[in-house]
């Protein structure tokens, strides 16, 4: 499939999404908000309010005699919770920090990194050895050259023994890497300056940079980490990339964009060269409140704090055919990050005004269905078609080669239906689904109405020339079923992949220019009426 043609499907696909997802949104959201749950897959199990603190990022730490921890970024600075009893969550220590709302937080070899946006807040570190007892904490601004240039940070991260500051420092707006050697005193080794960064996720030799101002993630060779050297970037669905997170075999990149509305997005990076938009995802009840940051777990189930008071639990094992598993309403505010890393499974996560909210989450496979839509007279593949699982949230629009893939949360019986313009819709029920496993079903849809006549005998429309070169003149005389402006023209070659669409002109006359460069051989021109009439005329180029 084309780029371009592989940007209109996931277009048709958004659309069809989003139509769906706020049909029922309203409702759910007044039952749910607030109140403790026992969301399928997603169990509440405890909670600890702020008061009037509002919370942003979050990281998890396991202390020596095996307790977990949850580090949970505030406005006023780092909060150390206890969560050894999730029911019933404590919060054990406070480190200070200047007042500012971004407040993100990473850990490497017991040692905790926060950073804020608040000028001149540099990264405080904090022992975090002395856990359950005590902590020791430190603020850090650089050293040696770099002494007293890191002023402030967006985001960190810290992996594999190196310290990663995305922007805001005096040093670079891109990312800074020092390395932790000695984790009490990093070391400024280089930085990454191709644009401003504003979150990285780095594993191996490779960063990945989320370039929110360019609209699009960079791939960073650091295998030299005092020379990093940027591969590829790529453009999100969005265009204001958040953040991201790789697969567990670091083949797909999850991608959020920070703009209303925009989706999750998988992209296979298994080729640099050829990085392609495999599908996208939107929060099922509130599908225009975004997905903030997203987390990959094992079993590459992404759990996804999003705006809106959202929290998700995404299955992305299958990254051309995202399902959403489990949903849960924290309340209102942005739901500003989670952390799934615990040893015991559990689920934090930071709601900005409502708390830290704590889950049992089940991971559960979805069951995926695919297949092919196509013309039941001609046997063609049908783009357009929007293919839906009924009573669930999930959807999908065909692309040009017709095919379609969609599923449910979990095992059951479901009832789909396909519809496109122009054809009867087709309902199949009782199609059993099981969790873990891709059915197929195809769809062959029968048009409304079909001519069959020989093009030179057809009475509703006439087309010129034929065979035709650089343009086809279709027209409709008076008294035509067809002549009007709500009538489309969709040329197609063989394969049935759309060549061009136009409405027709309400004169009676319509010209399909610029085929001149289109390979000589057999196409298809469809029209069809609001009314639902069809018809398909062979013809031929030179």
């Amino acid at each position: 499939m084309s780029r371009l043609s592989l940007i209109f499907t996931r277009r048709s696909l958004i659309a069809s999404r989003i139509l769906i997802g706020w049909g029922v949104g309203g409702l759910l959201t007044a039952l749910t908000a607030l109140s403790l749950s026992a969301q399928p897959n997603l169990q509440r199990i405890g909670h600890l309010s702020y008061g009037s603190l509002s919370l942003a990022g979050c990281w998890h730490h396991v202390d020596k005699v095996g307790g977990e921890w949850a580090l949970v970024g505030t406005n006023t600075g780092l909060s150390i919770v206890n969560l050894n009893d999730p029911t019933q969550p404590v919060e054990r220590f406070k480190v200070p920090g200047p007042t500012n709302n971004w407040r993100e937080v990473k850990t490497w070899a017991g040692y905790a990194y926060i950073g804020s946006e608040a000028l001149n807040s540099g990264i405080t570190i904090v022992n975090l050895n002395y856990l359950p007892d005590s902590i020791q904490w430190k603020v850090w601004r650089g050293d040696g050259f770099f002494d007293s240039l890191v002023i402030k940070s967006h985001a960190l991260e810290a992996e594999a023994g190196y310290l990663y500051i995305c922007g805001g420092t005096s040093i670079s707006n891109g990312v800074v890497i020092a390395n932790l050697v000695d984790p009490w005193n990093p070391h400024i080794l280089s930085k990454y300056a191709a644009n401003y960064v504003h979150d990285a996720f780095i594993r191996g030799d490779t960063l990945w940079s989320s370039e929110i101002y360019q609209g699009q993630f960079g791939v960073v060779d650091i295998s030299n980490r005092t020379n990093p050297v940027l591969l590829a970037t790529q453009p999100t669905p969005g265009a204001f990339n958040h953040n991201t997170g790789l697969s567990n075999d670091s083949k797909t990149l999850f991608t959020t964009d920070e703009k209303t509305g925009a989706p999750l997005a998988s992209f296979d990076v298994s080729k640099l060269d050829d990085i392609r938009m495999l599908d996208v995802y939107f929060p099922s009840k509130k599908p225009s409140g975004e997905v903030h940051n997203v987390r990959v777990t094992k079993g590459d189930f992404l759990v996804c704090p999003s705006y809106r008071g959202q929290l998700t639990i995404v299955d992305g094992s299958q990254p051309d055919n995202l399902i959403e598993i489990a949903w849960d309403s924290l309340g209102l505010s942005l739901v500003w990050d989670a952390d799934p890393y615990l040893p015991s499974g559990i689920i934090f996560a930071t709601a900005k005004t409502e708390g830290l909210f704590i889950y049992q989450p089940t991971y559960t496979h979805a069951a995926w269905i695919q297949g092919l839509v196509t013309d039941a007279n001609t046997g063609f593949p049908l783009s357009d078609a929007k293919v839906f699982v009924l009573n669930s949230p999930n959807a999908d629009t065909t692309g040009a080669n017709g095919v379609y893939k969609t599923g449910a949360a979990a095992t059951g019986s479901y009832t789909l239906r396909v519809e496109r313009v122009g054809y009867q819709p087709q309902v199949i029920s009782n199609v059993s689904l099981l969790s873990g496993s891709i059915t197929s079903l195809n769809f062959a849809l029968s048009p409304l109405i079909i001519g069959t006549e020989n093009i030179e005998n057809e009475p509703f429309l006439r087309v010129s020339p034929t065979p035709f070169e650089d343009f086809l003149r279709v027209e409709f005389p008076e008294g035509s079923l067809f002549k009007g402006e709500t009538t489309m023209l969709r040329l197609s070659d063989f394969s049935g992949k759309s060549i061009l669409e136009k409405k027709a002109d309400d004169s009676g006359i319509t010209v399909l220019e610029g085929l001149k460069n289109l390979p000589t051989g057999t196409y298809f021109l469809h029209v069809v009426n609001e009314k639902g009439l069809n018809k398909v005329i062979k013809v031929a180029k030179i």
